[in-house]
């Protein structure tokens, strides 16, 4: 890669930091198109191209998630006891899911980019539903809730890549009634839980073919770490920046941001 190459992706890094901690999504939804473009560039192809994408979006979405959820911790907004009952039975999904991923070929491609496209879609159409910017007030809710919702979220973490924000957020406000504020801190919490053991299966599992020396597994370290370079510096100021914003404007970000995501896969989609 050229030297523009590392300033392009340490700039969408920052970018991906910041939506990190403003919307506790993790910013996969800047690390997979940045990773899908340089992955591709460098030699990955086919399936194990989309293995990458996950690999080192999820890597990255480790160190994003963990600065954000310590700066929530700082800032008095954290909630471990959801944290661990929504974390646990998702990290059991993610992995199951990650090993069917990777011990066959049917996830291709395409597919990929559906299941990544329905997933913006349906936050979307959550976020600016009438009901989505109505604050209501918050609520007490079961265990199961929480369990239900992360072992949900751990699936689409293994198929997206998005580290499972974009499902838990839309779904502990639009219907457990929690404060957004909350929601992104619980989200926080549990997406670097995600992150963590599947960046280990990552890891440890060796591909086909490797595209550079500076690979471990499927981590290709001279895309990732630009990526986590720019993460200590900017996931900490999202949070703090969405501490000071207002719901309504947190959660019009999210969908404005969300929509253009999905203007570019759907792009992508049609031109293949």
């Amino acid at each position: 890669m050229e030297y523009y190459d590392y300033l392009l992706i340490i700039s969408f890094g920052a970018i991906g930091a910041f939506m990190a901690g403003f919307l506790g999504v993790g910013g996969g939804m800047v690390y997979i198109p940045v990773t899908d473009y340089f992955l591709a560039k460098a030699g990955m192809h086919g399936d194990m191209l989309v293995k990458g994408i996950l690999a080192n979006s999820l890597f990255t979405i480790f160190f994003s998630g963990s600065l954000s959820s310590y700066q929530q911790y700082k800032m008095g907004n954290f909630h471990p006891r959801a944290i661990i009952h929504t974390a646990l039975p998702g990290m059991l999904s993610a992995l199951l899911t990650l090993v069917l991923i990777k011990t066959g070929t049917w996830y291709s491609k395409p597919l990929f980019n559906y299941v990544f496209a329905v997933m913006l879609l349906i936050i979307i159409l959550r976020m600016f539903g009438k009901n989505s910017v109505t604050n209501l007030q918050e609520k007490e809710n079961p265990t199961w809730h929480y369990n239900l919702t992360g072992f949900s979220a751990g699936i689409i973490t293994s198929m997206s890549g998005l580290g499972g924000g974009v499902i838990m957020t839309p779904v502990f406000t639009d219907i457990m009634r929690l404060n957004i504020r909350k929601a992104t801190s619980i989200s926080n919490g549990v997406i670097p839980l995600f992150a963590l053991i599947l960046g280990i299966y990552n890891l440890l599992d060796q591909p086909e073919t490797k595209i550079t020396e500076w690979q471990v597994g499927y981590i290709v370290f001279p895309i990732v770490l630009p990526l986590i370079a720019s993460t200590f510096i900017v996931a900490p100021l999202g949070v703090r920046v969405a501490q000071k914003t207002k719901p309504i404007v947190i959660r019009m970000v999210f969908a404005t941001f969300a929509s253009l995501m999905l203007l570019k896969l759907i792009y992508e989609i049609y031109t293949h």
